[in-house]
This record gives C-alpha cells, sequence and structure tokens, in this order.
C-alpha cells in the first residue's frame, strides 16, 4: 500500500483545457485501474472547472464521462461574449489620450463578457452537496489571486461553508485579466490589518502567480504521489514549431510573454523544488543509516536515533511530514492547435485526443512500481 496522498494537479489554460480533459480521461482510468483515491485535487482557472465536474462526481468513470461530455459539446457562446462597441470607445479615448494617461481612463476592465461561463459552469453548475460527499476526491482547492495586493489564494472548495462564496472563488480562478473581469469580493486573510479586511479586492486567475499551483500542494504536506496534467508545453521547446513561430503584433507577444513563458518559469521553479526536496531527504536518510550502522551498541544507536529525530524537525526539507516524490507530468510536446479563447470544434477535439495520447504514452511508462 502507498503511504502518503496522492495528489492531481491541473493548470490553467482556457481552451487548452480540451488537452487536459483528453489527459484526465487516461489518468482517472488508471486511478480506477490501480485503486487509487485522489485525496488533494487542486485547479486552477480552467483547471478548476475541470476539477469542478471530478470533485462533484459520483464515480471516477462518472467524471470521465461527464468531462467528455463538456469539451465534446462546448463552444465560444458557452463561455463568452466579445464587447465590440465598449472596447471601440475605450480605444477612441487612448487615441485622444496621452499614453502616460491611460492607466487612468476610464473604460471596459475586459475584452470579454463571461456570463455565459458563469451562468452554465459555475452557478448553474457548482453541487456543493456533491463536493462535501468526497465520493472520489478527499479536498478539492481552486488557486486565486489578489490583483489589489499580489497576495496568492489557495482556497478548499470541499470546507467552505458558503456556497456563494465557492462560486466566487471559482469563479475569479477562471479569470484571465485582459481577457475577463475580475471577481470583486473579501477572502479572509489574517495577515491583511484587521481595519482593512472587509474592503473588497480585485481577484483573478491563481495562474497570474502561478499557472500550475504546486506550492500549495506541498505545503499540505504527506504527499507520497504527485500528477500534474499541464496544458503548456514544458518550456523551452526547441522544436521546428517554436524556432519558425511569429508574433505579428503586440498583442501576441503580450499573451506570448505573459500567458505562456512567465507562468512556466513558476512551475519549473516549483519542480526544482521537488527535486532540491527529494535530493535533501535522500542525503538525510543516508547520513542517519551511516551513522546508526556505524554505531558500536544498542544504546548509542537510540541516543543517535533520538538526536536525528530531534535535529530533523529544524529543517525545511523535512516540514509537513515530506516523502521523496517523482512527479508524473503530463504535458504537450509542442503548442496545441487552439489559443486561451478559442472554444470551437474540431480544434477542440483534436486537441483532447492529443491529451489523451500524450497521457496514455506517459502512464505506460510508468511501469509496475507504480502499482499497489
Amino acid at each position: 500500500m502507498t503511504v502518503g496522498k496522492l495528489a492531481l494537479v491541473l493548470s490553467g489554460g482556457g481552451a487548452r483545457g480540451a488537452f487536459q480533459a483528453g489527459a484526465l480521461i487516461e489518468v482517472l482510468s488508471f486511478f480506477e485501474r490501480t485503486n487509487r483515491r485522489i485525496n488533494i485535487l487542486s485547479g486552477t482557472s480552467v483547471g478548476a472547472l475541470n476539477g469542478l465536474a471530478v470533485a462533484q462526481a459520483p464515480t471516477l468513470a462518472a467524471a470521465r464521462a461527464e468531462i467528455e461530455s463538456h469539451w465534446k459539446n462546448i463552444t465560444n457562446d458557452d463561455i463568452y461574449k466579445i464587447r465590440g462597441w465598449e472596447i471601440f470607445g475605450l480605444m477612441l479615448k487612448f487615441a485622444t489620450t496621452r499614453m502616460d494617461l491611460w492607466p487612468t481612463v476610464e473604460g471596459v476592465d475586459s475584452l470579454f463578457d463571461n456570463t455565459p461561463l458563469y451562468k452554465r459552469y459555475v452557478e448553474g453548475y457548482l453541487n456543493m452537496d456533491l463536493v462535501r460527499a468526497r465520493k472520489i476526491v478527499d479536498e478539492f482547492f481552486v488557486s486565486l489571486c489578489s490583483l489589489s495586493t499580489g497576495e496568492a489564494y489557495h482556497r478548499s472548495i470541499t470546507g467552505e461553508p458558503d456556497e456563494g462564496k465557492a462560486r466566487e472563488y471559482i469563479m475569479a480562478s477562471t479569470i484571465t485579466t485582459v481577457a475577463y473581469p475580475p471577481v470583486r469580493t473579501v477572502v479572509a486573510d489574517p495577515e491583511i490589518p484587521s481595519h482593512l479586511r472587509d474592503i473588497p479586492q480585485y481577484y483573478a486567475d491563481g495562474g497570474i502567480s502561478n499557472k500550475t499551483p504546486l506550492k500549495a500542494i506541498f505545503h499540505a504536506g504527506d504527499v507520497k504521489e504527485l500528477f500534474v496534467v499541464n496544458t503548456y508545453p514544458s518550456y523551452p521547446t526547441k522544436t521546428e514549431q517554436s524556432i519558425k513561430s511569429r508574433f505579428p503584433n503586440v498583442f501576441s507577444m503580450l499573451m506570448r510573454t505573459a500567458l505562456e513563458l512567465l507562468p512556466n518559469l513558476y512551475f519549473l521553479r516549483d519542480i526544482e523544488t521537488v527535486k532540491d526536496v527529494n535530493n535533501d531527504l535522500e542525503a538525510w536518510e543516508k547520513i542517519k543509516t551511516a551513522a546508526l550502522s556505524a554505531a558500536h551498541d544498542q544504546g548509542t544507536r537510540t541516543q543517535l536515533a533520538e538526536i536525528f529525530k530531534r535535529e530533523e524537525s529544524k529543517f525545511s526539507f523535512k516540514d509537513g511530514d515530506k516523502h521523496i516524490i517523482t512527479p508524473v507530468i503530463i504535458a504537450p510536446d509542442e503548442e496545441l492547435p487552439v489559443q486561451d479563447t478559442e472554444f470551437v470544434q474540431p480544434k477542440l477535439g483534436e486537441t483532447f485526443e492529443m491529451g489523451q495520447d500524450k497521457a496514455r504514452k506517459v502512464l505506460s511508462t510508468l511501469g509496475m512500481n507504480m502499482e499497489k
């Protein structure tokens, strides 16, 4: 039996979530075959929505069917409406205002109106009784970020007593700034001065600070198995497609930098943290084993064991009952055929199948060491 918790982490990525959905079909099948339970499920942006479908499903098979149904039928109209004249009006204001004053110009706060998404996939979909039933997921978290303070939050939907607040957390997690309007609400934070705690702030996608919310998972402690489904390639991708790619205007360069490259740097940083913790744990165990083996009698070994137990609590790599983790990462090999706001068929179907194919390849290489 596996000791420790299993964590499943779902990244953001908008329409790229079709890749994640396809991969989830295979991952959930793998969990079913190997009798694995999801102890921690964490999602941001589209990962929060895919995660919700899993968290409130009665069985792994039902979760697979629900996810596939969503992504085989979803369209742009289910997600957003374009703010045509409002954007045009704002552009006119910019054209007649000095550039240094642009941040003060009043106008529309997003390119799209995401009311359709809220109505269909949050307000009309979230069932707190099903989430709290914990049929296949023990704890479901979403990540969000305050645009006011820059603080990132990892909130439990399972443990949230207020359904309205849970809806706000999920909705905020889906917000890509500029594309969609932020959510204005209050998030409990004891570090905020008491006289400021009830002031609503603007919140958006946790992917602003971390597209793949790994750090909060590590802080949860006792994680032994980690599965990550990322919707972006693990950069750098030195492929022909990447090398020949073009960025024809300022918006394409902004999206490439802010939505793709920068968030991936956080992901790579967190994966390096996993490797560092693994190395520290392995080195510590070797030191203990060598010292205890060199002891000449049982009394000395007992004393040394007590010293090690006392001293190891001072090391950060032992904080939270950490284990050596070999992450299972499922991510595209190259750029996907869809962009974040491109909820169109047949591209979504093609992307969905790419996720399935990649997950099958990754899971098939795990070998018998992953079997219980």
